[in-house]
């Protein structure tokens, strides 16, 4: 992937894909995006919303190569206080 110009690695699913062992292995080569489940968005409290992201931020951004996103997409049938707390969350914890 990288010899096609490849520098990032988007949709990162929760339910297809570690991805601890992709920062591991790859996490100075690609830019990993996403990993909030599309089914925690759309189902989940918003606390779950809350320490998925805190996970994420804690353990998967140090080091640089992540992005936080939704796992694949943001459908019409996520629950908008949900994405409201990943992005508040990001900003609370996050590093710009």
């Amino acid at each position: 992937l990288k010899s096609c110009g490849v520098n990032a690695i988007h949709p990162i699913e929760p339910q297809a894909m570690d991805i601890r062992e992709l920062k591991e292995k790859y996490g100075d080569t690609f830019c990993l995006i996403g990993n909030v489940d599309v089914d925690l968005l759309s189902r989940g409290s918003r606390e779950q919303v809350i320490e998925r992201v805190k996970y994420l931020i804690e353990e998967i951004a140090p080091g640089g190569g992540y992005c936080l996103g939704s796992g694949n997409s943001v459908p019409e049938y996520a629950v908008p206080e949900n994405f409201a707390a990943m992005v508040e969350t990001a900003r609370e914890l996050g590093e710009y």
